[in-house]
């Protein structure tokens, strides 16, 4: 092997050298690591260790803020359950001292104090629902709503959380309003206080009954009479024409609106009965009935002779009323019959002029008046004796209404069918309600969710109703109780009447009342003998009399607890209410009146009336909005419930017995309100205790995660360190070996 020596480049040397530098970057590396710990101590090191090892970290980073979060959400959410629990504690001790004012123990002085208590107390339940804060945000007024606490270390992984508005002004018991449509008696001032003021929570029916009816399609021209009480009648006359058969509900709502604003007390209303439209009709019970006739109507006219032709020429407009029932009347002798403008010309001989029209027709019972000096013709046709008018091509009928179904009860209408056939008696035992079943009847729409009440009669109680509603309240979250209470002006005279109860039109439980009432000293009737014959009975029928004065005048006020019906007639006659309300001979007189004004309800009550059936009320209550849809079957709107005057928790009083007893009802539902409301935070806080948990476990698990990729090997690292420190010395004293061997061949020089 040849030996060679080089001068210029020591190439030994250098690849020593270029050792030495890997060495030297290797024993930095491992330096580093040492010192750091990590192994990835930037992205030249592993740049996909390096993005995962930072995408570790920020879960990390994110999850431990997200635990300081839901901890300080947890103080927050406690915060608000302790001032709640706060206020329950005092809504509790005001229901107690409402019991104890309901009592008929207390004075009115004591009333007074136990509402002084009272007022104190809500006053710091307001105070804690306005000055409870947490971090200087208010907690309880309603404006804490719609938060998110932030649990998790990404967007959007949060737990919603709300507040209600727990002041004293937002709490209480939602009522639903009064129907403005409803017919029955007692909508228009009865409900009082919702039910809780003296003799305010009743519907009655002394004054009212109805009548149903189906029709077809077709054309419609009659009058509906009303035959009053003290004689006569009073009419209307109605002019529809209605398409389908039959006709749907806004078809057949032409006929209704007609009859209600023709201003004679006759009430038009639609309704389903199993998919059918049926035409109500209300009107005082008093009249001796409704009946329908054909409208009497004169044509106007012209005429001419001509004398060559023997023939009479009457020119009618096209306007005149039922010009195609004169037509059809018209016997062959009839010549012709042209239009001109807008009249149209009926020519006949003059000579079979007595003969012009079919026989047994109505123009033959009235014929035209000819007056010749004038050349003019009137034609009056009185239909009174049919049903309706001649071109009149409906028909109706009317029927009986009974869970949900209908059947015929009168004869068919048509323009054939005579006028004294289709009078209709009062049926006297009606009730205010509408009766419906299914998606006809209460659709009750509360926060829980949605369930319908069926209303089977029209005589049904409050009681039945307000059970039905109880049955179905844990789908719904509205509850019902019933209420029966009215009040009534007493008039001089003697009473024998038959009191009861029951539901559905079934009177239960029938006692006689005898009592003579009489004025007092001071001109006002003394009705104390007639509380007595009705209190003796109460254990019997349930039904309590008191009396309550109002502008000075005392009122009799009967009471049903229950909510069961009150019913007040003549007798019973097979299990039914007699027709009359007083017994004959009677000369007293009942009038259902309400509020302050003592306005007046309904027709009175006396020997000639029919029977009065006193409903009650269904007091509906829940501690959030709720609709009633149908809700005027029983006099209410189906307009969202909401917090009315009166019902809120601001509003209670305990300062007489029936404030007393709506304070207990408004303030079950303030309590209501505010266990949801802890309820709810409770389960919030749960939420948040348990991500709070996860959090932490997933930072815990996710801190080796990281470490398996960014930490150092400590036990590698210092082998790998020894060993290029090994090496990072035997390479210098390498290249110190190449450098003295390249100065070994200055020996080779000669020496000078």
């Amino acid at each position: 092997m040849a030996i060679s020596g080089v001068i210029n480049t020591n190439t030994s040397a250098l690849n020593t050298l270029e050792a030495l530098n890997g060495t030297q970057g290797s024993l930095n590396t491992y330096l580093q690591q040492l010192s750091t710990g990590k192994s990835i101590n930037s992205p030249a090191d592993n740049p996909a260790g390096y993005a995962i090892a930072q995408r570790f970290h920020s879960q990390i980073n994110g999850l431990n803020q997200a635990i300081a979060n839901g901890n300080q959400g947890v103080s927050l959410v406690q915060t608000a359950t302790g001032a709640i629990q706060n206020q329950t504690s005092l809504l509790q001790q005001i229901r107690t001292t409402a019991v104890q004012a309901a009592n008929a123990s207390n004075t009115t002085a004591d009333r007074q104090a136990l509402q002084g208590v009272v007022s104190q107390l809500l006053a710091q339940v307001q105070s804690i629902a306005t000055q409870t804060q947490f971090n200087g945000q208010n907690l309880l007024d309603g404006t804490f709503a719609g938060a998110a606490f932030q649990v998790g270390a990404n967007s959007n992984q949060i737990i919603n959380a709300a507040v209600g508005n727990a002041q004293t002004s937002a709490m209480g018991d939602h009522i639903p309003a009064v129907s403005p449509y409803s017919d029955s008696y007692g909508c228009n001032g009865a409900f009082v206080s919702g039910g809780f003021a003296p003799g305010g929570a009743f519907t009655i029916t002394p004054a009212q009954t109805s009548a149903y009816f189906t029709f077809s399609g077709g054309t419609y021209d009659f009058y509906i009479s009303r035959g009053l009480e003290n004689g006569g009648s009073i009419s209307s006359k109605v002019k529809v024409t209605l398409t389908g058969n039959p006709p749907d509900t806004q078809e057949l709502n032409k006929i209704a609106t007609a009859i209600s604003s023709a201003g004679i007390k006759i009430s038009g209303t639609t309704q389903l009965v199993n998919g059918t439209p049926v035409l109500k009709l209300t009107y005082p019970a008093n009249d001796k009935d409704i009946s329908f006739s054909g409208p009497p109507y004169v044509t106007n006219g012209s005429y001419n002779y001509n004398i060559q032709t023997n023939e009479i020429t009457v020119t009618l407009p096209d306007s005149a009323p039922h010009l195609s029932s004169l037509r059809n009347s018209v016997n062959e002798n009839l010549v012709s019959i042209t239009k001109t403008g807008s009249s149209t010309q009926l020519t006949y001989l003059a000579s079979v002029q007595g003969n012009v029209f079919k026989a047994g027709s109505n123009i033959t019972q009235n014929p035209p008046t000819i007056e010749s000096g004038s050349g003019h013709i009137s034609y009056i046709q009185n239909n009174g004796g049919s049903a309706m008018a001649p071109d009149s091509t409906g028909m109706f009928q009317e029927v009986h209404i009974e869970n949900d179904a209908f059947s015929s009860r009168g004869i068919l209408i048509t323009s054939n069918t005579p006028a004294t056939e289709t009078q209709i008696s009062p049926n006297t035992y009606y009730g205010s309600f509408s009766s419906g079943t299914g998606s006809n009847g209460l659709n009750i729409q509360g926060p829980f969710g949605n369930a319908q009440v069926d209303v089977n009669t029209e005589t049904e109680s409050a009681a039945s109703i307000a059970a039905a509603v109880n049955a179905v309240s844990q789908q719904t979250g509205v509850t019902a109780n019933a209420y029966n209470s009215a009040s009534f002006l007493v008039a001089t005279g003697s009473y024998t009447f038959t009191l009861s109860n029951g539901s559905s039109g079934l009177p239960g439980n029938a006692v006689n009342i005898s009592a003579s009432v009489n004025n007092t000293a001071n001109g006002q009737p003394d009705i104390n003998a007639l509380l007595t014959a009705i209190n003796h009975q109460t254990a019997v029928t349930g039904i309590a009399a008191s009396t309550h004065v109002v502008n000075g005048i005392p009122e009799l006020i009967l009471t049903n607890a229950n909510g069961d019906n009150i019913n007040i007639s003549a007798g019973l006659a097979n299990g039914q209410l007699a027709s009359t309300a007083l017994a004959a001979g009677s000369t007293g007189s009942l009038q259902a009146v309400s509020g302050s004004s003592q306005a007046s309800i309904g027709y009175p009550i006396n020997s000639s009336s029919h029977n009065a059936l006193i409903q009650g009320a269904v007091l509906f209550a829940s501690s959030s909005s709720y609709r009633i849809n149908n809700g005027d079957m029983i006099g209410f709107s189906s307009q969202v419930s909401r917090l009315q005057s009166g019902s809120a928790l601001a509003d209670i009083n305990v300062s007489t017995r029936e404030a007393a007893q709506r304070t207990i009802t408004i303030v079950d539902q303030a309590l209501d309100y505010l266990n949801q409301q802890a309820s709810e935070l409770g389960a919030t806080q749960t939420r948040i205790q348990v991500s709070v948990a996860n959090d932490q476990t997933s930072a815990t698990n996710m801190q080796p995660a990281q470490s398996t990729v960014q930490d150092a090997n400590i036990a590698q690292a210092t082998s790998q360190l020894t060993k290029y420190q090994i090496l990072q010395r035997a390479g210098i004293s390498t290249l110190a070996q190449e450098n003295t061997l390249q100065q070994a061949y200055l020996k080779l020089l000669p020496s000078g």
